[in-house]
């Protein structure tokens, strides 16, 4: 992890000579201490802490309120058309209205509770059917009584396009560390869609499929500074959880 945090200073410096931000952004990471973090979203260090206080904390939570439900332990993916951008124009996308507008389908659906964190993927095309774009998604821990109608009514609210076909996955859950872990990636990648032809039994159909990639050196320098500027609080979403601090540790509890 230490020699990863020391290749992104060096490139963020290496950035720094022609971006005053990417220069700021090194030295808050170069400043980085145990005993004062810098609290950057674009360290790595400080981002693996807040994932590996979400892992501890989330299990007792999922485990009293969530599996104990009358329904399913799912997660669900939300890919928001509305809410991707265009190459250079990530900082102008707002968690908290991207927030608020999840919630809200939430609640429509009838999802009271949930926990989960936003991830980012940079998309493109490999036959270039469409302009490359960023896209913000969120991962949503939840318990759901009927999955189809609550992909139903999320679709109502997070329609498909060509650019994002599949805005709602609905997948089991099981309260596992490396599940808890998924809801707040430390590494993000680039996703090439293309068409693939398969053959089921005597059928051929036609679907969609995706490669991983690593992210080029401009988009990474974008990501960076902007999840420097959100910082680590907006990363993990809450949905009638609330993060209790004490003296010791923070707790999530269940709005009442």
């Amino acid at each position: 992890m230490a020699k990863l945090q020391q290749q992104r200073i060096r490139f963020l410096r290496k950035h720094g000579k022609t971006d005053p931000r990417a220069k700021s952004v090194a030295q808050r990471l170069a400043s980085c201490h145990p005993r004062r973090r810098c609290r950057s979203g674009a360290c790595l260090q400080c981002k693996r802490l807040l994932q590996r206080w979400f892992v501890r904390g989330s299990k007792r939570f999922i485990a009293t309120h969530l599996e104990n439900e009358k329904g399913d332990l799912v997660a669900i993916s939300i890919v928001p058309a509305r809410s991707i951008r265009p190459p250079g124009q990530l900082q102008s996308l707002s968690i908290r209205n991207f927030y608020r507008r999840i919630k809200y389908a939430l609640g429509k659906a009838g999802i009271e509770v949930g926990i989960g964190g936003i991830d980012f993927s940079f998309n493109e095309d490999r036959e270039g059917r469409y302009q490359p774009f960023w896209t913000p998604h969120l991962y949503v821990i939840t318990s759901a009584r009927n999955k189809k109608l609550l992909k139903k009514e999320l679709t109502k609210c997070f329609p498909g396009s060509v650019m994002t076909p599949r805005p709602i996955k609905i997948s089991p859950f099981q309260n596992t560390k490396r599940r808890r872990s998924y809801a707040l990636k430390t590494y993000f990648v680039r996703r090439i869609g293309y068409n693939q032809t398969k053959k089921i039994g005597n059928e051929v159909r036609k679907c969609r499929n995706t490669r991983r990639d690593k992210l080029r050196a401009q988009e990474r320098l974008e990501l960076f500074l902007f999840l420097d500027r959100i910082g680590l609080a907006m990363r993990p979403f809450f949905l009638g959880v609330k993060p209790h601090v004490s003296s010791d540790r923070i707790r999530l509890l269940k709005v009442a």
